[in-house]
């Protein structure tokens, strides 16, 4: 994940994006909010779709998920 991908992360909190993994996941998520403190930077977000859906149990409850920004490739946006 470059610099850009970051500050595109953070200036999309509440939006939709496309996020692609190192294990070649690509995924749709609203992005919740976004931590980018050294040892535990990670993304926070409501999963919309993704090319590895069985990797996910659907929640009962309101929630969402985390990934670590080691492990994204890439950001764009959602449908783009």
């Amino acid at each position: 994940m470059t610099d850009a991908d970051l500050i595109y992360l953070k200036s999309n909190v509440d939006k939709l994006v496309e996020i692609e993994t190192i294990d070649g996941e690509r995924l749709t998520a609203k992005v919740l909010w976004v931590f980018d403190e050294e040892d535990n930077a990670e993304i926070f977000y409501e999963l919309v779709s993704s090319s590895k859906s069985e990797s996910y149990t659907r929640q009962s409850e309101a929630g969402g998920y985390s990934l670590r920004l080691a492990k994204i490739v890439s950001v764009k946006p959602a449908g783009g």
